[in-house]
C-alpha cells in the first residue's frame, strides 16, 4: 500500500476536499494544512486552530467493506494515544470522537463516509492535534506544549502521528484487515 501526501499552506477544510475529490485520489492519500478557514468537527462545530501551530490533516481510504468501519476508528484511536505516549503525555477517548489529555481536550476526529449497498466507497478520517498553540476560546482545551511546557516541531508531530496510522492500517492488512 502506497501513501500520497498532499500539503496546502491553507485550505478550507481538508476533509472536504478529500470527499470532493476522492474519485481522482488513491486511497491512503493524506492531506495536511497549516491552516483551515472551514474546519469543523462533528455537527459541523467549529474547529479552532492558531496557524501553523496544530497538526491538522485528513486522509482517504477506499473500497472498505462496511462491517470493518469500526475498526478504522480503533486504529485511528490507537494510533494517537501512541503518539501521545511517545511525548510522555498520558490521554484518553472522550465518546464520541476527542482525546482528552487531564480534562482537557487536546484532539479531535471525525470520521465521515459514502457507502452503497454493503461497501464504503471511501472513508474520510479528519484529525486535529493541538501541539503549540497555548491559547484556546470557548471550550477546556490543551496542547502538546501546555502538558510539557516545550515547543514543538509540527511537521515531526504529524509525521510520526501519519506513519503510525499507516503502520497501523498495514500492519492489520491481510490479518483482520480493513478492505
Amino acid at each position: 500500500m502506497i501513501k500520497t501526501y498532499l500539503y496546502f499552506n491553507q485550505i478550507s477544510s481538508t476533509s472536504d476536499y478529500l470527499k470532493e475529490n476522492y474519485q481522482s485520489l488513491p486511497s491512503l492519500t493524506f492531506i495536511q494544512t497549516g491552516y483551515q478557514t472551514g474546519g469543523r468537527g462533528q455537527f459541523d462545530r467549529v474547529w479552532e486552530s492558531t496557524e501553523k501551530e496544530n497538526v491538522l490533516f485528513s486522509f482517504l481510504l477506499k473500497d472498505i467493506l462496511v462491517d470493518r468501519l469500526d475498526l478504522i476508528k480503533e486504529y485511528v484511536l490507537g494510533s494517537i494515544l501512541d503518539t501521545l505516549k511517545q511525548y510522555h503525555i498520558s490521554g484518553s477517548f472522550k465518546a464520541p470522537n476527542d482525546i482528552y489529555v487531564n480534562g482537557k481536550k487536546i484532539c479531535g476526529i471525525l470520521i465521515e463516509n459514502l457507502t452503497e449497498l454493503e461497501n464504503c466507497l471511501y472513508v474520510v478520517v479528519g484529525i486535529g492535534l493541538n501541539v503549540n498553540q497555548e491559547q484556546f476560546t470557548g471550550f477546556s482545551a490543551t496542547s502538546l506544549k501546555l502538558e510539557t511546557g516545550r515547543l514543538f516541531d509540527v511537521g515531526e508531530v504529524y509525521t510520526t502521528l501519519s506513519n503510525r496510522l499507516y503502520d497501523w492500517m498495514v500492519r492489520v492488512n491481510g490479518t483482520k484487515g480493513i478492505y
